[in-house]
């Protein structure tokens, strides 16, 4: 009897239990650090203010100096936001100041000049009046050494991402540089005799592009390489700096792709040759019968069943993904992504939607969605109880606000084209992370298949709920899925 296959949670610890990424902290121009994490707490050097500044135009007093009604002061000067220290108050006067302009030594008050007689954008007036209901409070409109920022206040935590917001903050302080964890550099190697790149000289395509740019035809026997660009833009998002290569079937040409690809990268992810055929390149270099350095499982998985890691002769560690471009986007997100410091990879649950017909992008109508999805997808969920079913979502808000995950039709990458969530469906029971369960009628019924159920289980996938319409208008019978945002 065969031994119980990972489920994609079980191998998500392996993973993180194994693979250990470097996290070197580099000393980054704050302008060149935004989109960047930091690798160490951020606190402020200094008070801010560092002394005493006027929060409002209009005079600096000694409240010694002021009665409630009318008072009538001489002005002795005038204090500008400007460099420079200025004059103590000279007792029984006034100085006209200008808002961020620092306090002089003396004054314990300002008077707004909408209290006073003078006109705001005249001359400096020898003397001043005052209007008062009574004598202002001590440091009225003055902001107080660290009143907005105290010496030693914690501005940023490690892992945070580098913001406009910090940026100016931090520039505000004085700081020129922030320590933030290097991008992680992430060779990817996609394998297959039959992978061709952009040929501009061959002749283009046949058939509608509605507004693309034509592109050459493939050969026959061949297939486009997409999933070195695919993983590196989806890297690229996540703050790593991506390199791709190419190695074909051969043993000794993916032995030195492996070899280059190791030097000066953090990991490397492969892409194709992990599963059972005769030129399943990867798996035949590195697995059992051959380095035995890398593990090989099928983990409980629709698609992206095929899984593999392990380290590389240099200590490299490398994660072996599917050849098919769904399979290694879905790879990616449920089990690269996790190692990525500052990415947001931990699924969320949100309320379970509709199919989504797309718009006449990907389906006429929804009776076609509903076939096409059931094929694909429901009756597999229903053959395989222990899998667990990654299916496109797009997320969006209700009339109430909440958020919800409608699926996409289409079959293969098509749908992952508008997908902006991976929707997690099936596989054995195993309880709901912690997190806010989104506002409004959701379900409370029991966990099953990765969701919480309107009832008592049935076996029934979130498919087959979708298709036939489970969710009524008024969210009444709503219940709630797991999704990993793309």
């Amino acid at each position: 009897m065969a031994a119980p296959r990972l489920d994609p949670w079980q191998w998500r610890d392996l993973l993180l239990q194994e693979i250990h990424l470097p996290r070197a902290v580099v000393a980054t121009p704050v302008h060149e650090a935004v989109g960047h994490v930091l690798a160490e707490g951020i606190h402020s050097p200094e008070d801010l203010p560092a002394a005493p500044i006027a929060a409002m135009d209009g005079f600096a007093v000694r409240r010694a100096d002021l009665t409630p009604g009318t008072c009538t002061l001489p002005v002795g000067t005038e204090i500008a936001a400007r460099p420079g220290t200025p004059a103590v108050l000279t007792p029984g006067t006034a100085a006209r100041i200008m808002t961020g302009a620092p306090v002089p030594e003396g004054a314990d008050a300002v008077i707004e000049v909408e209290a006073t007689d003078t006109d705001p954008f005249g001359p400096t007036p020898r003397t001043v009046s005052f209007t008062l209901d009574a004598v202002p409070p001590l440091r009225r409109h003055i902001r107080r050494p660290g009143e907005e920022i105290a010496r030693g206040q914690e501005l940023a935590r490690p892992g945070d991402l580098v913001g406009a917001g910090l940026v100016g903050l931090v520039r505000a302080l004085g700081l020129r540089e922030l320590p933030i964890q290097r991008p992680l550099r992430v060779a990817i190697v996609v394998t297959g005799d039959e992978l061709t790149g952009d040929d501009p000289t061959g002749a283009t395509a046949n058939g509608p592009t509605d507004g693309a740019s034509e592109v050459p035809a493939p050969e026959p026997g061949t297939v486009r390489e997409s999933n070195g660009a695919m993983l590196g833009a989806a890297l690229h998002a996540d703050g790593a700096e991506a390199r791709a290569f190419h190695s074909g079937d051969a043993p000794e040409e993916l032995r030195s792709t492996l070899e280059a690809a190791s030097e000066h990268h953090d990991l490397v992810l492969t892409t194709g040759g992990i599963g059972h055929g005769a030129f399943d390149v990867v798996k035949a270099l590195l697995g059992e019968r051959g380095t035995g350095s890398s593990r090989f499982e099928h983990v409980a998985l629709r698609p992206g069943g095929p899984q593999g890691f392990g380290h590389l002769p240099d200590g490299t560690p490398v994660i072996h993904l599917p050849g098919t471009p769904v399979g290694a986007l879905v790879g990616y997100h449920l089990f690269v992504r996790p190692l990525l410091a500052g990415s947001d990879a931990e699924p969320r649950r949100v309320l379970r939607g509709a199919v989504d017909p797309g718009d006449g992008l990907l389906a006429s109508t929804a009776a076609s969605t509903a076939a096409s999805v059931t094929a694909s997808t429901a009756a597999s969920t229903a053959r395989r109880a222990d899998h667990v079913q990654a299916l496109p979502g797009r997320l969006r808000r209700d009339a109430d606000g909440r958020e919800v995950v409608d699926l996409l039709p289409g079959r293969r990458l098509a749908p992952y084209g508008r997908a902006d969530a991976i929707v997690l469906d099936g596989g054995p029971d195993r309880p709901v992370p912690d997190g806010p369960v989104p506002d409004g009628k959701v379900s409370e019924g029991p966990v099953s298949n990765g969701l919480v159920t309107d009832g008592p289980v049935s076996g029934r996938s979130v498919v087959d709920s979708v298709v036939d319409g489970l969710v009524s208008d008024d969210g009444a019978e709503a219940a709630t899925v797991l999704v990993v945002p793309l």
